[in-house]
């Protein structure tokens, strides 16, 4: 595909509106009825995200894509966000019950739009435009009594966007925090499985079926759709992917979780930067462990005072047990926890 973006009849496309023609090939001749427009990915219409001027596509580089996004975020918290309780019960707990605001998120967005021209990879292909059906769960597949898949429906907020972006295994096929599935081990039920109690055999046979869907969806990617599958295998894009997906996630109280992309991509900044910027520092002005200290209440020394001390150690849990939840391989969660910046010391008498 020429550009990221949506796909268009192009008679249905307002003179007003930003297009780039779309040739495809259909019955062996050509046709150029088609065109990719604005982005119809649910996100860019969400809670009023309708009325704001941004950039919606098409974007004829990952990086006008990757900025897109980080604006039309920044653009709407300008506009409509407010003081509020988080959304989730569990941050409600985290924030001790109070509002929060919005201007942590901006901050943290603006910092994004730092990072975000220079985490683009340099091999062509992954950032190649493809498009990929936004929500393969079951109820969207028909299979007829054969077996045969008849079907494929709910197309309609499908985006075209770079492989490396693209790039995953779809959340009702994975299985990522079991190690038979992170490391590709084929699938089988326990030697004592008929020995199990009804309620045991359940939960066996639940794992072996979740097991079963990760392991044949990369098995079959692996065969039929190489770039596909040597794109999912690198760790790069997936801290790449997350930052992305979490820039542009709706705020709903959660001040939490860009920021702990941010320090993770920093970690891993020398893999993952642009060969330009490889040397350089993080394009973020402070320290890594500066982008939580304020949040935890921890000074430069790794001091809090002791009346504040209970509450900054469990805030400091609870993020770190939120990054290693959101570590999608072992390997990822054991370099986090030995490189975790707020680790436990002994003091010396």
């Amino acid at each position: 595909m020429p550009a990221s973006g949506s796909i268009y009849f192009k008679d249905s496309v307002g003179t007003r509106t930003t297009t780039i023609d779309l040739p495809l090939a259909v019955n062996r001749g050509k046709t150029d009825r088609f065109c990719i427009g604005p982005s119809t990915e649910f996100l860019w219409w969400y809670q009023k995200r309708d009325e704001l001027a941004v950039n919606r596509g098409p974007w004829e580089t990952p990086k006008e894509l990757l900025e897109a996004v980080g604006h039309r975020e920044l653009a709407w918290l300008q506009k409509f966000g407010k003081q509020r309780f988080p959304r989730e019960p569990l941050y409600r707990e985290f924030y001790g019950r109070q509002e929060v605001d919005p201007q942590v998120q901006v901050d943290s967005l603006r910092d994004y739009l730092k990072v975000a021209p220079h985490i683009i990879p340099e091999n062509p292909e992954l950032c190649q435009s493809a498009i990929r059906h936004p929500d393969l769960s079951p109820n969207n597949i028909f299979v007829s009594e054969s077996g045969d898949i008849t079907g494929v429906i709910d197309w309609q907020h499908s985006t075209i966007l770079p492989m490396f972006l693209q790039a995953k295994i779809p959340k009702h096929f994975q299985n990522y925090g079991d190690d038979d599935s992170e490391n590709f081990r084929c699938p089988e039920l326990p030697t004592n499985f008929d020995f199990l109690e009804e309620s045991e055999k359940a939960n066996e046979l639940e794992l072996y079926r979740r097991r079963q869907l990760h392991y044949f969806y990369l098995g079959f990617t692996s065969t039929n759709n190489k770039p596909h599958f040597h794109a999912m295998g690198k760790h790069d894009l997936i801290v790449r992917n997350r930052l992305y997906d979490t820039a542009g996630r709706p705020w709903e109280g959660d001040n939490t979780s860009l920021k702990a992309e941010l320090v993770q991509t920093s970690t891993y900044w020398p893999d993952i930067a642009t060969s330009a910027m490889k040397e350089a520092n993080f394009p973020v002005k402070y320290p890594d462990a500066d982008q939580l200290r304020d949040f935890i209440g921890v000074n430069i020394d790794g001091w809090v005072p002791t009346e504040s001390y209970e509450e900054a150690r469990e805030k400091e849990r609870y993020i770190k047990q939120q990054m290693l939840e959101a570590a999608e391989t072992e390997d990822e969660r054991k370099e986090l926890d030995e490189h975790w910046p707020f680790q436990d010391h002994e003091e010396l008498d």
